[in-house]
């Protein structure tokens, strides 16, 4: 008897067969096997749209950590639009939100319409080393940001706080 796997486990019984076993199998029997387990990837890539004094070099963090970036230009917005207006473009685009600006990043709060996407306020120094690293340190803690969420990222910590949702 001689047993074959490829997608399926096959059994091969010669004929006339001279055991038991050989005598309960027909010629050949096909047996199903479990199919390998499922590579799930739940972490799609995040869709930024960066706002304020944020550096190339944050942008390559980003794009290090395998996440789109788009420019307010690219969003088909002005360094001068206001806070509410960049939020709905956001949301209308489906982008998170990394911004330097703090009174950004506090719009949702002051009664304006709901955010249902990540913000993160990077509240470091304006340099190439410290928002690189602060971009790093936020994603070394969190793998995966929950929308709804703000973070503030500053030179030794992330804080979550949740936003104000419409409801």
């Amino acid at each position: 008897m001689t047993i074959e796997r490829s997608h399926v486990w096959r059994a091969t019984v010669p004929a006339g067969g001279q055991s038991i076993l050989a005598a309960a199998l027909s010629s050949t029997k096909v047996y199903p096997t479990l199919p390998a387990s499922p590579n799930y990837d739940y972490d799609w890539p995040m869709r930024w749209l960066l706002h304020g004094t944020l550096t190339q070099a944050a942008a390559d963090a980003l794009r290090r950590h395998g996440h789109e970036v788009s420019t307010l230009e690219q969003a088909g917005l002005s360094s001068e639009t206001e806070a509410p207006d960049v939020l709905a473009t956001a949301h209308k685009k489906q982008l998170d939100l990394m911004t330097t600006d703090s009174a950004l990043a506090n719009t949702p709060f002051d009664g304006a319409k709901a955010f249902d996407r990540s913000i993160v306020l990077v509240n470091v120094e304006a340099g190439d080393v410290e928002q690189d690293d602060a971009i790093d340190r936020l994603f070394a803690r969190y793998k995966r940001l929950s929308p709804g969420r703000l973070y503030t990222v500053t030179g030794s910590r992330v804080k979550i706080r949740q936003l104000p949702s419409g409801r």
